[in-house]
């Protein structure tokens, strides 16, 4: 069921479905293209602070930032994915969230919106283009003709990245 692809299976999360038929989806853009994911797995959003390189480390590992007293590693997702590496800007932001027992924060260039969607909105295993993170789409959101958002699983890339 799309539920359970979207949604991991803690309680909150299923309470929460069986109280609704939407989902909120936390929207951003990488280049030219709009990606979502499961808003209850983000914790924050912050503006990029100075970030500490760690040497040796993979190219899509940007390196540490502290928040509130806390190590974050910040992820850069362009490359993650196979794109050219994030370049800063006034737009860029950190998406701070959860993997086991460690905190992330995943650069992207742009955060959009939150955008609650109806089931009915969204489709699985869409038939797309062979890229380095297609298996990691749980599926398409069609808000109209022209805007179509991927709905990623940040878990399933997280866990792979930290490898």
């Amino acid at each position: 069921m799309i539920e359970d692809m979207i949604l991991n299976s803690d309680e909150m999360h299923e309470q929460r479905l069986s109280n609704t038929d939407t989902l909120d989806f936390l929207c951003f853009t990488l280049g030219k293209e709009e990606f979502g994911v499961d808003l209850n797995l983000i914790s924050q959003i912050i503006i990029v602070p100075p970030i500490t390189p760690v040497p040796r480390t993979r190219s899509y590992f940007m390196g540490v930032i502290s928040v509130r007293g806390e190590i974050v590693t910040v992820v850069d997702f362009r490359q993650l994915i196979g794109l050219e590496p994030a370049t800063i800007k006034k737009s860029t932001r950190i998406l701070l969230f959860n993997t086991g027992d460690e905190q992330f924060g995943l650069m992207v260039d742009s955060v959009t919106f939150v955008r609650k969607v109806s089931f009915e909105m969204f489709e699985e295993n869409p038939a797309l283009e062979e890229t380095p993170v297609t298996d990691k789409i749980i599926g398409i959101i069609r808000t109209d003709d022209k805007c179509q958002i991927t709905v990623i699983d940040l878990d399933d890339i997280m866990n792979e990245a930290v490898r």
